[in-house]
């Protein structure tokens, strides 16, 4: 696995420099690429890439870790640079509402599938470098609070009814949404006043990082309303809302319909394989900074990106990742699809 293979998604943000410059219908391309034409050639060459999609060695580190790591640090500049550039064609050009939808989505897609992908990736290192960044790519989406959620509520009970990124056998993503979104701000209140006052400290106060968070973004889009003005405060609110609506539509897919067992009183089986949905796609999972091997990241989380392995005993994605996003929009056919291979799954893991 070269390193380099990562830097396939620098399109992504060139596309949105070009679409933007060229203007018109043209803003629409990265959506078009991304979830038409990307979910489409996934299909089409499904047979054949599924051949070595279990090929550990391939999957295996050739290079020193530094360069995997300033690989994904690369990428952090770089969304920061285009979002700006959004904002600014944005507050200084007279921009068509279907230019101006047009950027929302790229941007908020970029956002989406880089900037979380990454921040999920950094928000686990303990290098200074990647906390920071980790925390830039979560300002850039106003999602600061979803650190605390996801180290300290995620990772606990995943796959359990406590969690609120676990959807349910027959939830359909319109019910899973609303009610992840409100719960990964409040459950992450919840941790924080709770280790507030473990520690002595008042929930509302400066120790408080959520508190802190707000205040952070408040001022930084107080700024911004200054300097460019309430249509680039629109543009990205607009965009934060598709990168986050990507995010969890990703947390939906990757645990739907899979439970761990409780043992005890808020004790569970131990995450395992089984417990999350794969994407073994090949190169499609390589560009993803190996986001369909997302069982590892959990029995592992501090393992990064490029070690990560898959595992066999992990249930598997009909298709890939942009697919299976299109799936989950419509529900009867998702519905369909998915609960089948539950059903499959869980009868082949009985009888073995």
């Amino acid at each position: 696995m070269k390193p380099w293979i990562f830097l396939q998604y620098l399109f992504i943000p060139a596309f949105i420099i070009v679409s933007s410059l060229i203007g018109g219908w043209w803003t629409f391309t990265v959506p078009v690429i991304c979830f038409v034409i990307h979910p489409l050639v996934r299909i089409l060459v499904q047979n054949s890439s599924s051949e070595d999609s279990h090929d550990l060695k391939e999957q295996q580190p050739h290079y020193s870790h530094i360069i995997y790591r300033c690989v994904g640090l690369l990428f952090v500049p770089i969304l920061v640079a285009v979002t700006g550039w959004a904002v600014y064609i944005i507050s200084y050009n007279r921009l068509s509402l279907e230019e101006f939808v047009g950027l929302v989505l790229s941007v908020g897609i970029m956002n989406g599938v880089i900037g979380f992908t990454l921040a999920h990736e950094f928000i686990h290192r303990k290098e200074t470098a990647e906390k920071i960044s980790g925390e830039i790519l979560l300002l850039l989406n106003n999602y600061l609070h979803y650190k605390i959620e996801h180290i300290n509520g995620h990772h606990v009970y995943a796959c359990t009814y406590k969690d609120p990124h676990t959807a349910l056998v027959n939830e359909s993503f319109y019910h899973f949404l609303p009610r992840t979104v409100k719960s990964t701000f409040f459950n992450a209140w919840e941790i924080e006043s709770k280790k507030l006052i473990r520690e002595r400290h008042l929930p509302w106060s400066i120790h408080n990082r959520i508190v802190c968070s707000l205040f952070i973004q408040f001022l930084v889009l107080t700024v911004i309303f200054i300097l460019f003005g309430w249509l680039a405060i629109l543009f990205l609110l607009l965009q934060s809302a598709v990168a986050i609506f990507l995010l969890h539509i990703t947390n939906y897919l990757q645990h739907y319909g899979l439970l761990r067992e409780k043992k005890m009183r808020d004790r569970y089986e131990k995450f395992d394989a089984h417990h999350a949905w794969a994407s073994y796609e090949g190169k499609d999972n390589l560009n993803l900074f190996q986001l369909g091997n997302h069982a590892d990241h959990h029995m592992h989380p501090g393992r990064s990106y490029e070690k990560l392995l898959p595992h066999t005993d992990s249930p598997q994605m009909p298709t890939g990742y942009s697919g299976m996003i299109i799936l989950a929009l419509i529900p009867p056919i998702w519905f369909r699809i998915m609960n089948k291979r539950i059903s499959t799954f869980i009868t082949q893991n009985t009888t073995s």
